[in-house]
C-alpha cells in the first residue's frame, strides 16, 4: 500500500453473467431506450489503462453502449494535442488548460447536451457545481463546457485517518499513551522511542523524525500544515486556513513551512532526525518506515504494517488522535477534483453518446457500480438495505490478481459522487465505507487501537474528538474558493520557481547547520529576508488578491 495520496487499488474484474443472458445496451434517459453500440476515446487524469480489463469497466461498457479507450493524462503530450486541435471525444485535464480549450474553440458547449443526455447531472447535488462551472470555468460566456466530477457530495470518516500524525503504536503503547497537545510533545514521544528502540531487529539505526524531497514543497510544509488546520493550494509560497484565510507560507515566520523546519531543527537537536532527511525521495522515505527506521509520518505508513505484523499482532503504526488543532476531514466538496471534471471535444461525432457515459460515471448508480461493484455480483439488497456479498469480503480480504481483476475502485476515483454521498436505496455509494465493514475488517492491530480509544473503528476516535470539541475539522472551508482562484501568468509561475528553488536549498542549511536555538532564529530570518529580496511580498500580494478575489466571486 503506497501513500495516502498515491493509494490506488489496481483496476480489475471479472463478468458473472451467465453465457447468453447479455443484456443490450441503454441510454441514460430512456429506461427502456436501444443505444446503438460506439467507441469514443478519452484523456482520463490518473486513469490506468489497465481499467478497461476489468469487470467494472465491462459492467459500464454493458450498460452505457459506449466502449471508451482510455489514455491517461499526460501534460506534455496534451500540450501537443492542443497545439493540434487532435483532442479525443472526452477530456479530463488539469483546470490550467481549460482557457486555452475554449479560446481555441476546442470543445463543446454543454448546457443542451446535459438537459437531453445528462438527467442524473440536473439534481441537487450536482447543481451547484454546474453554476460554478458556468460562472469560473467558462471564460466569461456563462456556457457550461466542464461537468464537475469526482467525489461530489459529503465527505466522511474512512476506516482509518490516514492523513495525519502517524507513529508506532507499539511503541506508543508502551511509554503509557502520553498526551501530545503540541509538537514539543510529539518530538519527545518519539525521542523516548528512540532510546528504547535504537536499533531495528536487523540493526540498522532508528530515527524519530524524516522527509522526502520529490514532491516540491509539500514535505517541508504539510506535517505542520495538518493539524494547524491549513489546506494545500496551488503554489506553496501561500497557504489557506480552514477559515479562508490565507498566509504567506515563506516570510511568515509561524507558518506551516516554518513550523516544519522548527520541528526538523529540534529533531535535529535531539538526535532523531535521519540524515537523509533533505535527499529522500518517497521511495526511500516508504523503504525506511517499513524497514523501521522511522517513526513519525504526516500521512499514512505504507507497506510497514504488512510488515511489522510478522513481528507481532500490535506492532504497526497508527495515527494518533491529538489533543490540539485540526483533522483532515469535512471541506465541502461542491466542484469535485481538480483534473476531474469532464469536457467534449468539438471533434467528436458521437458527444450525445459521450454525455451518455459522463452521465453515468456520476450517476447514483454509476458511482455504486464503480466504488461498491456489480449488483447481484457483488453487492446485494438484504431485507431493505444494500451490502456486499460475502463472496466479494472474501475476494477483498485475499487480495492478488482475482481481486484486482474486480476492478472495485479501479477506475481511481472517477466515479462522479463521494462514497459518502447518499444513495436512494438507503446505502451509501461506497459500501467499503460503513463502519459496519469497518468493525468487520479490523485486524489485531486495529483492534488493540480501538480497545484503548473505545470506539468501533479506528478513524472514529477523531470524529468523537470533533463532536467532543477536542479537535476541529475542514467543514468551514469551500472547496470551490480553490476550484475558483485565478491561474498566475508566466511572470509570475517565474518568480514562484525562484522562491521555490530558493526554499529547497535553503531549509537544509538553515536546518541542519544552525547549532543553537538563537543560530536558527538568525539563520532563519537571513533565509526570510532573502526571499524578500527576490520578490516574495510581490508573489503574496498577487495570491491575496487572487485568494480574496474567488472567495467574494464564489462567497460561503
Amino acid at each position: 500500500m503506497a501513500l495516502a495520496t498515491a493509494m490506488v487499488l489496481s483496476g480489475c474484474a471479472s463478468n458473472t453473467e451467465a453465457p447468453g443472458d447479455e443484456q443490450k445496451p441503454q441510454t441514460n434517459n430512456g429506461a427502456n431506450s436501444v443505444a446503438k453500440p460506439v467507441t469514443i476515446k478519452t484523456v482520463l487524469k490518473d486513469a490506468n489503462k489497465d481499467f478497461e480489463q476489468t469487470d467494472i469497466y465491462k459492467e459500464i461498457v454493458k450498460q452505457t453502449g459506449v466502449t471508451f479507450k482510455i489514455e491517461s493524462y499526460d501534460p506534455n503530450k496534451f500540450k501537443v494535442q492542443l497545439a493540434g486541435g487532435d483532442l479525443p471525444d472526452i477530456i479530463q485535464v488539469d483546470s490550467s488548460n481549460y482557457k486555452q480549450m475554449i479560446e481555441g474553440n476546442l470543445i463543446l458547449p454543454l448546457d443542451e447536451l446535459v438537459k437531453t443526455h445528462g438527467k442524473d447531472l440536473m439534481t441537487p447535488t450536482f447543481q451547484p457545481g454546474l453554476d460554478f462551472s458556468r460562472k469560473f470555468w467558462s471564460n466569461g460566456s456563462e456556457k457550461l463546457y466542464f461537468i464537475p466530477s469526482g467525489h461530489v457530495g459529503p465527505s466522511g470518516y474512512g476506516m482509518e485517518q490516514s492523513i495525519g500524525w502517524t507513529i508506532r503504536w507499539d511503541y506508543y503503547k508502551e511509554l503509557g499513551y502520553p498526551e501530545i497537545k503540541s509538537e514539543d510533545d510529539m518530538l519527545n514521544v518519539l525521542e523516548q522511542m528512540v532510546k528504547k528502540h535504537p536499533k531495528t531487529t536487523d540493526g540498522k539505526p532508528v530515527y524519530g523524525v524524516t522527509t522526502w524531497n520529490d514532491w516540491g514543497l509539500w514535505g517541508l510544509t504539510m506535517p505542520m500544515a495538518i493539524p494547524y488546520g491549513y489546506l494545500n493550494l496551488s503554489t506553496w509560497s501561500v497557504i489557506p486556513n480552514v477559515s479562508g484565510e490565507l498566509i504567506d507560507n515563506y516570510t511568515n515566520p509561524d507558518s506551516p513551512l516554518w513550523k516544519t523546519a522548527g520541528f526538523l531543527y529540534k529533531a535535529k537537536q535531539k538526535g532523531i532526525l535521519d540524515p537523509d532527511v533533505f535527499t529522500n525521495k518517497v521511495s526511500d522515505f516508504e523503504t525506511k518506515i517499513t524497514n523501521g527506521q522511522i517513526l513519525f509520518s504526516p500521512m499514512g505508513s505504507g507497506d510497514a504494517n504488512t510488515h511489522l505484523a510478522k513481528e507481532g499482532p500490535d506492532k504497526g503504526f497508527m495515527a494518533i488522535p491529538l489533543n490540539f488543532g485540526y483533522v483532515w476531514q469535512g471541506a465541502s466538496n461542491p466542484t469535485g477534483w481538480d483534473g476531474r471534471a469532464y469536457a467534449i471535444s468539438k471533434n467528436s461525432k458521437n458527444p450525445e453518446r459521450a454525455m451518455d457515459l459522463i452521465n453515468f460515471l456520476n450517476s447514483e448508480k454509476g458511482s455504486r457500480l464503480m466504488a461498491s461493484g456489480i449488483e447481484g455480483v457483488h453487492w446485494e439488497v438484504v431485507n431493505g438495505k444494500p451490502q456486499l456479498k460475502q463472496e466479494t469480503l472474501e475476494l477483498y480480504t485475499q487480495g492478488g490478481d482475482a481481486w484486482s481483476k474486480i476492478g472495485i475502485s479501479g477506475s481511481n476515483n472517477q466515479q462522479g459522487l463521494s462514497k459518502f454521498a447518499p444513495t436512494a436505496d438507503g446505502g451509501i455509494v461506497g459500501l467499503f465505507n460503513t463502519p459496519e465493514f469497518f468493525q468487520s475488517r479490523l485486524n489485531p492491530l486495529q483492534k488493540d487501537y480501538v480497545s484503548h480509544y473505545k470506539v468501533t473503528y479506528p478513524a472514529e476516535i477523531f470524529k468523537k474528538y470533533v463532536e467532543e470539541g477536542k479537535l476541529k475539522d475542514q467543514s468551514s472551508f469551500n472547496n470551490a474558493w480553490l476550484s475558483a482562484i485565478a491561474q498566475p501568468d508566466d511572470d509570475m509561475k517565474r518568480l514562484n520557481a525562484q522562491l521555490d528553488d530558493i526554499l529547497i536549498k535553503g531549509i537544509p542549511k538553515v536546518v541542519l547547520n544552525a547549532n543553537n536555538d538563537g543560530d536558527f532564529a538568525a539563520k532563519k530570518q537571513e533565509l526570510i529576508d532573502t526571499l524578500k529580496k527576490a520578490g516574495s511580498d510581490k508573489s503574496f500580494a498577487w495570491w491575496q488578491q487572487a485568494w480574496s478575489d474567488a472567495k467574494t466571486a464564489v462567497g460561503n
